[in-house]
């Protein structure tokens, strides 16, 4: 899927030894943003590693606009929103690995990094700079040392999380295990017990610094997943309620209906009109 929009100044290579389902690293690069810097695809269709090397910028998660600056790292996944763009007084300069395959899938999985998420501060960028010099260097034999590579970028990632977890608030601790168990079912119990609470107090110190329980919150981002798979992706009703991990199709629609006031087929009909 092509980019709505973006202006730049970038030097960027491809991969162009053959593709395979397990893994395909398709391109890297340097971005130097320009101030109307702006990306955006509604259903993304392959990962994004970013490592923001100079100025700011804001990318979306979960709804919610987070600025990025040096020594910030991002993760996005594909059949998701990927919406990010420069700071208009600041624009940024990134390093960049875009890739399919199950084997990334793989990887992100067995590190918990299941959903679009960030770090604030990544120890370091070599690794994405390392994919960027083999390709650059061996586009066509490199497919091997980029998948090494991308395993060390990732465990670092994951590492620079683990070391932000915990200087968590239990009420931040909880909302980061929403956000990943998106797909998941979960009720108020599981929620507050990751956190180390019982259900009241779960629902006090959330609600005292999110102004929402943690369970309307979880059913927030649920609506807000549906929705965009309804609008921008083909997945049939039946799919998108077993990708969210509803009981069966019947559970998800009435769940839709009562929080969208509409079932999800007019919900997706309402919308095609628009377009």
């Amino acid at each position: 899927m092509s980019d709505i929009y973006r202006t730049a100044r970038e030097t960027h290579y491809f991969c162009l030894g053959p593709n395979s389902f397990e893994f395909s690293p398709f391109s890297s690069g340097i971005t130097y943003a320009d101030p109307n810097y702006h990306i955006m695809r509604p259903n993304g269709d392959h990962y994004v590693f970013e490592y923001v090397t100079n100025g700011h910028g804001y990318v979306y998660f979960n709804g919610q606009k987070i600025r990025l600056g040096p020594g910030a790292a991002y993760i996005l996944h594909p059949c998701t929103y990927h919406h990010y763009y420069s700071d208009p007084h600041d624009p940024w300069t990134k390093i960049w690995l875009n890739a399919r395959g199950i084997l990334v899938q793989h990887l992100l999985s067995d590190y918990h990094l299941n959903i679009n998420c960030y770090v604030e501060h990544l120890q370091s960028s070599q690794y994405l700079s390392g994919a960027l010099d083999i390709m650059k260097e061996d586009p066509i034999r490199c497919k091997s040392e980029l998948a090494l590579l991308l395993h060390h970028h990732i465990q670092l990632f994951s590492d620079a999380m683990l070391k932000h977890q915990k200087k968590e608030t239990p009420a931040l601790a909880m909302k980061s295990f929403i956000e990943e168990n998106i797909n998941h079912a979960l009720g108020i119990d599981e929620i507050a017990s990751h956190a180390h609470l019982s259900r009241s107090r779960a629902n006090f110190v959330f609600k005292r610094e999110y102004q929402v329980t943690p369970y309307r919150y979880y059913l927030s981002l649920r609506l807000e997943a549906s929705m965009n798979l309804l609008r921008e992706t083909t997945m049939t009703i039946q799919e998108i309620s077993y990708h969210l991990g509803f009981s069966d199709y019947h559970h998800f629609t009435a769940f839709f209906k009562k929080w969208c006031g509409v079932s999800p087929t007019q919900y997706r009909q309402d919308n095609e009109k628009l377009q």
